[in-house]
């Protein structure tokens, strides 16, 4: 047995639950698309809840290693960062036709019937990319692009629901409009600073 199989497995279990949801696919389909036998799958995990946890860590280090190259751009001020980040979400959604492709906010919205482990798993996501963009929002404070009066936790809270939900409009909808009025309030109203 290999890493190999095991993050076969971890790709096959990634492509089935963003197709289907974590409730909706069975461990006998990711199997199968992965090309690993059973025994091969509990050498390796326990059970498919433990192979959702390291589903929903593997989706979050790779956002977070995405937001973090797009955050870290010293060439461009903060809020430019920040919306380069949002702007880049925005091109990517475009290229793949509006379907939703990352984990994390997927199985948030089945996140009641999950277990407390896999709740607590996507939980620690969502707290890590709150406090990456955070971190990036106190930078905009201190050069004062963005008011110092705001919370910047609270604040990287808003954006990161306020998107979530506009991602959901862009797919109901099929139009990219959503993401514009969202770069508008939070960009050209919420943050702009006041002169």
């Amino acid at each position: 047995m290999t890493s190999d199989t095991k993050q076969k497995i971890i790709e096959a279990g990634s492509q089935a639950m963003v197709a289907k949801s974590y409730n909706g696919c069975g461990l006998s389909e990711i199997l199968k698309e992965a090309g690993v036998p059973k025994g091969s799958f509990y050498h390796f995990f326990k059970s498919k809840e433990e192979l959702g946890i390291a589903v929903i860590e593997k989706s979050s280090d790779d956002a977070i290693q995405m937001l973090r190259e797009r955050l870290s751009d010293r060439s461009k001020t903060p809020v430019q960062r920040l919306r380069c980040y949002y702007e880049w979400a925005r091109e990517h959604l475009l290229s793949v036709g509006f379907r939703r492709v990352c984990l994390i906010p997927k199985l948030a919205l089945e996140i009641g019937t999950l277990s407390p482990p896999m709740q607590s798993a996507v939980r620690c996501a969502w707290d890590q990319w709150r406090s990456i963009i955070a971190q990036c929002i106190r930078e905009a404070q201190a050069c004062g692009e963005i008011d110092s009066n705001h919370d910047a936790e609270k604040l990287s809270d808003f954006m990161i629901s306020s998107f979530e939900g506009v991602l959901i409009r862009v797919q109901v909808n099929n139009d990219i409009k959503p993401i514009d009025e969202f770069l508008h309030f939070v960009f050209e109203v919420l943050i702009s600073k006041r002169t």
